[in-house]
């Protein structure tokens, strides 16, 4: 598993850095983690972590039938999430490595959970990933995302989903910072072209002025609020509808589009 935060990496690849695996003992009667099987914690991607696991680390250990990816605390559903997710990136990695893979998330508005609701979210998820084991649609290419909503003490309904295929209202997921402390502006080039020049002929303001070819600012800060609004609206079928109703959904995806 990664060392640190991977949301929103998709199926991204590590590919500039060094990975270190780190074994990690976690030999619990609860894990069922014998001692002589560690666990590993990788400074990668999701993806990579996959890549690194099935082509290295468990070559030692029982082969491999069904990857499980996740939980991811938090909601992977429509096509922003979907898309954008380092647990469904793991899965599609497992199932184009050739393996059936499921990405399991747990629809929580925040990352903390009690002990009874993380327990009964993880039996649901076992039920759930077994029925797909042994009676799921395997079919070259195929995998699936599970997402649970954060239901105590009731009956659990189970949704067949396609993912609401929604969007950004508009490119904002990223606000401009104030330019840093010591930034100096830099005088214009007195020697441009004139074709430059005349461009700038439209008079522009004085903050156009100061940060025509300036070094910009920016920081990550999506406006999730919007997007959860949008999908409390979504058709029925879909995963975004299945979680508004407390229904466990299951999309069936493929990493061979078409």
């Amino acid at each position: 598993m990664p060392t640190n935060q991977q949301s929103w990496a998709g199926k991204a690849h590590s590919t500039n850095e060094e990975v270190v695996a780190t074994p990690l003992w976690l030999e619990t009667t609860a894990t069922n983690s014998p001692r002589s099987y560690p666990w590993f914690l990788l400074n990668s991607t999701p993806a990579s972590c996959i890549q690194i696991a099935l082509g290295h680390l468990l070559e030692d250990r029982p082969r491999v039938d069904l990857v499980i990816c996740g939980p991811h605390v938090g909601c992977n559903i429509t096509s922003i999430f979907a898309l954008s997710s380092g647990t469904t990136g793991a899965a599609l990695e497992a199932t184009l490595c050739g393996y059936r893979a499921v990405a399991i998330s747990f629809a929580r508005a925040t990352h903390r959970a009690d002990t009874e609701e993380a327990f009964e979210m993880s039996q649901h998820a076992i039920q759930v990933i077994d029925k797909l084991y042994t009676q799921g649609e395997w079919t070259p290419g195929t995998l699936y995302s599970v997402t649970i909503p954060c239901l105590v003490g009731v009956a659990r309904e189970i949704a067949w989903t396609s993912v609401y295929a929604n969007t950004w209202r508009k490119p904002d997921c990223f606000e401009e910072l104030m330019p840093r402390a010591g930034f100096i502006e830099q005088k214009q080039d007195p020697e441009r072209t004139g074709t430059a020049i005349k461009e700038e002929q439209h008079s522009p303001t004085q903050t156009e002025t100061s940060m025509v070819g300036q070094e910009r600012f920016f920081k990550w800060a999506p406006k999730l609020d919007k997007v959860v609004e949008d999908s409390m609206h979504a058709p029925i079928g879909t995963d975004a509808w299945a979680i508004q109703t407390g229904k466990t959904s299951i999309t069936k995806l493929s990493a061979h589009p078409t």
